[in-house]
């Protein structure tokens, strides 16, 4: 088994934030020795964000982190592919946080729409939905039974709403 460090380039790492997937596709090519069963740690702009595993030509999810973490190996490679050493792998992983236990999450999107009918306003809905997307539709996500504590977020972090801002 051999362990990686991959960092996605901006756009990449906002697609894997913005969306639930069971496994990232690498835009380049694999790097040679790669096989299944491998590590990844993966990586963003801002440090690691998830741990995964080689499958075939993607690295199936393992595990995300709620908030990315710069470790010493994230920020001193540069985009694309980095081997590490059993050690460097340990270190890394010993750097993030303790993983939470799953919890129950309410997560709101609601805009006004004008419109003849119902079924007229769904169908708006569904369209405006697609067209702005996860990089200009905010939605409000708070622990479910406390929703006094919820949150704005855009691209999967957390966004200021103040429209001063």
């Amino acid at each position: 088994m051999r362990y990686w460090l991959l960092v996605l380039n901006e756009d990449e790492y906002a697609e894997q934030q913005a969306y639930e997937v069971e496994a990232v596709e690498p835009s380049g090519a694999v790097p040679e020795g790669a096989g299944d069963g491998d590590e990844v740690a993966l990586a963003g702009p801002e440090g690691v964000f998830a741990l995964g595993e080689f499958d075939g030509s993607a690295i199936a999810y393992r595990r995300r982190l709620e908030e990315p973490e710069k470790t010493a190996e994230s920020a001193a490679a540069g985009e694309g592919w980095t081997s590490l050493t059993p050690d460097a792998w340990e270190d890394l992983v010993r750097a993030l946080p303790t993983p939470e236990r799953r919890r129950d999450w309410l997560v709101t999107l609601s805009m006004p729409i004008e419109a003849v009918d119902k079924a007229e306003a769904v169908r708006q809905f569904w369209s405006y939905i697609r067209s702005l997307g996860p990089k200009e539709l905010p939605t409000f996500v708070a622990p479910y039974g406390r929703e006094i504590e919820g949150t704005a977020f855009l691209l999967g972090a957390e966004h200021e709403q103040d429209p001063e801002e």
